[in-house]
């Protein structure tokens, strides 16, 4: 008896060592808000990866592996480092999802957001036909752009990179992109106290690192998040180049469709501060936009 007691402690202790250093969740309400969508989730991606014999089913969308990121919030601008109160502000706002959909030839990164009202610049330029585009998607989640990846490339999965930095990811940590500096998404990393104490890109994203090189601790791309926060808010206010937004790099397989719906949000995003976060992406990422 002792000898199978042994043996079973044993096993659990490999089976505990075994699991992935995550101890966040980073798929918000993802099930939940995503599921009317899965159908076009799966005919954005039959079709603009049919070329590549891509074929996925319902399925095969996984909510468990989404990314919720908030957007359009300047964190820098609060006077609070207390992550709960920095998550408060950041719902307060907008977020969008970044889904990874396995295929058997790669993965498929799907990019959703919610449609936003129609502005008076997209009035000045959009059919009325156009506009009742618009407006009946308001509020809905929409498939806003598509990525692939092949296999072996493994850029998108924010989780692994910032665990292969950090370890343990702690609880509460955030994900924000459309930051100043920042030229895509980063972490927000809470120390034991509940506070914000570090930040870290989970991209290869392009920033200043004459800016803010010198608060890299120990060489890696960990820095300081009051230090950064405290040159974000000491920046000029018209220097485009250090305005957040995002960038999404090594894609091995990049065919922009753009779509009749797809020209309707465009031109409507454009306007709104979340639009910023997307507007380069969509530079290097295949856009499909279904009504």
């Amino acid at each position: 008896m002792k000898k199978f007691f042994a043996s079973l402690l044993t096993l659990s202790m490999a089976f505990l060592l075994s699991i992935p250093a995550f101890a966040t969740d980073f798929s918000g309400n993802a099930e939940y808000e995503l599921e009317s969508v899965s159908n076009k989730i799966v005919t954005a991606i039959n079709e603009v990866y049919g070329d590549k014999s891509v074929t996925v089913t319902a399925a095969d969308v996984d909510y468990a592996k989404a990314y919720k990121v908030y957007v359009d919030t300047d964190v820098f601008t609060l006077t609070t480092n207390s992550a709960a109160e920095i998550e408060a502000a950041l719902e307060n706002g907008n977020y969008v999802y970044v889904l990874p959909v396995n295929t058997a030839n790669g993965t498929v990164v799907v990019n959703l957001q919610k449609g936003l009202p129609l502005s008076d610049n997209a009035k000045a330029v959009l059919t009325e036909d156009e506009q009742q585009e618009v407006i009946d998607n308001v509020g809905k989640w929409t498939v806003s752009s598509l990525a692939f990846y092949n296999s072996g490339n493994s850029n998108y999965n924010y989780e692994a990179r910032l665990s292969n930095i950090i370890g343990e990811i702690p609880e509460g940590t955030l994900l924000v992109g459309s930051l100043p500096i920042f030229q895509d998404v980063v972490a927000l990393i809470p120390n034991d106290a509940g506070m914000i104490d570090s930040l870290i890109p989970v991209t290869d994203t392009e920033y200043d690192s004459n800016l803010i090189g010198p608060t890299t601790r120990g060489g890696s791309e960990i820095f300081s998040y009051e230090r950064v926060k405290d040159i974000a808010n000491n920046l000029p206010e018209a220097d485009p180049e250090l305005a957040g937004g995002t960038v999404v790099d090594n894609i091995e397989a990049r065919h922009p469709m753009f779509l009749f719906y797809g020209v309707i949000i465009a031109l409507v995003v454009i306007v709104c501060s979340i639009s910023f976060f997307f507007a380069r992406k969509l530079c290097d990422t295949d856009k499909y936009v279904r009504p």
